[in-house]
């Protein structure tokens, strides 16, 4: 979108064995009943840029307004807001440039507790010509060999 040239969200991040680490813990941290229910709430976007460069952010709503310097706030995965239609989308991890892969991160829920999951869903890079999935495990591999295990939600 055009609103989102120029935008970077607040969250953005390269992952790195060190940030790998950091969202481990998160992932053991938030294995109770009240920051269960927070955790599964956010949503987080990834893409792979040209360089193979593994991009991260929390998903945000940007502010209402033109301003290229205004920033976002966290969505909550699950739950429509008025300004959904402003959300800061992949395109803005990369300041509009090529991307080799893009999808969405979130700590889920299953019998055994809260455990991160990554899907290739990317409405502006995978929708038109969606990943193989041979394509998406190997994004799965990255981020482990990275120091992130995460398993794949193939939609």
């Amino acid at each position: 979108m055009p609103w989102e040239h120029e935008r970077e969200p607040n969250s953005l991040c390269t992952l790195d064995p060190d940030l790998a680490g950091r969202l481990k813990n998160l992932e053991q941290c938030v294995q109770t009943a009240l920051l269960k229910f927070a955790a599964t709430t956010q949503n987080f976007l990834w893409a792979i840029d040209a360089a193979g460069n593994v991009l991260v952010a929390v998903e945000e709503i940007g502010e209402f307004g033109d301003t290229p310097s205004m920033r976002g706030y966290p969505r909550r995965r699950g739950l429509r807001h008025p300004a959904e239609d402003r959300k800061l989308g992949h395109p803005t991890l990369v300041k509009g440039g090529r991307v080799r892969i893009a999808g969405e991160l979130a700590l889920d829920e299953d019998g055994d507790g809260v455990h991160w999951v990554l899907n290739a869903n990317s409405g502006r890079y995978c929708k038109q010509k969606p990943p193989q999935k041979a394509q998406v495990d190997a994004v799965a591999r990255l981020f482990s060999e990275i120091g992130l295990d995460v398993s794949v939600d193939y939609l």
